[in-house]
C-alpha cells in the first residue's frame, strides 16, 4: 500500500511520466497504480540525517528577522505526524515541534511562524530524485511499446515504433536533468574543533 506521505510526490511523478492508472495491463496488474510508482521512487530515494538548514535573513520594520530556512533539498517526503520520516532538531538535538513551522516539502524550505534569531536547525528526512524516477518509468513504457505492432483503423494509423522512440527520448531527457553525484560533508583533519 502506497504511503500517504508520498501522495504529492507520486502525483508529481505521474504527471512527469504521463503515467495513468490503467495505461496497460500485464497479467492481472494494471500500470500505473500508486504502489508501482512508489516502488520506482524507492529506487531513487536518499535518506538525510541532520542536514543543516540555512537561515534567510529578511527585514521587517527595519529589523533583521529569520523565519525561512532552506535545506538545499527538494521533493521531500511529508511527515505523517510522527518523527520517522521528516523532522527538525535544534543545535543540541532536541526535536522542534511541528506546530512552530510550516514545511514546503517540494522546495525543501521550512518557514517558522515567528523570528528564530537565526538559530541553527537541522532536518532529517527522505528526498527523491524525480528525474531519475521519471526516466525509469519512461524506459518501462518503452519496453512495453517495443512489443506492440503498428495498426490502422478507419481513420487512424498508430505507429508502435514512434511510441517506442518517443518513450526513449523522454527517458533520455529526464536522465539528462537528473541529479548528478552525491553530496558529502568533509572535515579537515589538520584543524582542531
Amino acid at each position: 500500500m502506497a504511503r500517504a506521505t508520498l501522495a504529492n510526490i507520486i502525483q508529481q511523478l505521474r504527471e512527469l511520466a504521463h503515467a495513468g492508472t490503467a495505461d496497460w495491463t500485464l497479467g492481472t496488474a494494471n500500470f500505473w497504480d500508486a504502489d508501482q510508482l512508489q516502488s520506482v521512487l524507492e529506487r531513487y530515494r536518499t535518506d538525510h540525517y541532520r542536514v543543516q538548514l540555512m537561515p534567510v535573513q529578511q527585514y521587517s520594520g527595519g529589523l533583521a528577522v529569520w523565519r525561512d530556512y532552506h535545506s538545499g533539498l527538494s521533493n521531500l517526503e511529508a511527515t505523517d505526524g510522527g518523527t520517522a520520516i521528516f523532522y527538525l532538531e535544534d543545535a543540541i538535538g532536541n526535536p522542534v515541534s511541528s506546530t512552530l513551522y510550516t514545511p514546503d516539502y517540494l522546495r525543501g524550505v521550512v518557514s517558522f511562524a515567528s523570528n528564530t534569531g537565526g538559530s541553527a536547525y537541522y532536518l532529517s528526512g527522505r528526498s527523491y530524485d524525480m528525474n531519475r524516477a521519471a526516466a525509469d518509468v519512461w524506459r518501462r513504457k518503452a519496453s512495453y511499446y517495443a512489443n506492440r505492432s503498428t495498426f490502422s483503423t478507419d481513420n487512424m494509423r498508430v505507429e508502435a515504433g514512434a511510441l517506442y522512440q518517443h518513450a526513449l527520448e523522454m527517458a533520455e531527457s529526464f536522465e539528462q536533468r537528473a541529479q548528478s553525484g552525491q553530496v558529502a560533508q568533509m572535515y579537515r583533519s589538520d584543524v582542531e574543533f
